[in-house]
């Protein structure tokens, strides 16, 4: 593996292993509470577990034009890297996909082997479970496109008080994704 590859893949397991934060005592707490924020000012990519690393580019560039931006098989990840970022011990990282959509978000997709590993999504209301969730101008057109796909759709487009309008559909392996369609008088 390139060794220009190693720092990148170190930010992207740090990123994608960010939601599994260990239990705190409340003397972090304390620390957190006085310390100075981050300086954040957007979210840069997510990251996904995929079972299927050359078929979930694939659906993600079909329906929404994503378009790989790098593709990195990494080698042996070293077994202390597996005890930091709480992989199983006999897992692999095979390979890790970067996608880029036309509006500038990014999606970085991961595909890891080992017996431990579980397949199992958990279900929505599980701690750790996530979902995507996408800004579309046009809800009711990518609701018919999504039909029209037979992609599984979770729900009819619900429009909140402030006209926000939204709805959920699963990617092929169960991952959850949300379109969001801002007001008409805000769109744009």
């Amino acid at each position: 593996m390139n060794l220009l590859h190693w720092p990148l893949l170190a930010i992207s397991v740090i990123l994608n292993n960010a939601t599994q934060a260990a239990t705190t005592s409340s003397q972090s707490h304390t620390a957190l509470d006085t310390a100075a924020q981050l300086q954040v000012s957007a979210i840069d990519h997510v990251g996904i577990n995929v079972p299927d690393i050359e078929a979930a580019p694939r659906f993600f560039s079909a329906l929404m034009g994503a378009r790989v931006i790098s593709d990195i098989s990494p080698g042996k990840i070293p077994d202390q890297w597996k005890s930091q970022f709480r992989w199983h011990g006999s897992s692999e990282l095979q390979r890790f996909v970067m996608l880029q959509m036309d509006g500038g978000a990014k999606l970085e997709l991961f595909q890891y082997q080992g017996t431990e590993i579980s397949q199992t999504q958990p279900h929505g209301d599980d701690a750790g479970a996530s979902h995507l969730a996408l800004r579309t101008a046009d809800i009711d057109g990518s609701l018919a496109t999504l039909e029209r796909l037979n992609v599984t759709l979770l729900n009819e487009p619900i429009t909140k008080p402030d006209g926000v309008r939204w709805f959920y559909f699963q990617a092929p392996w169960v991952t959850r994704i949300e379109l969001v369609s801002p007001p008409q008088s805000v769109s744009g």
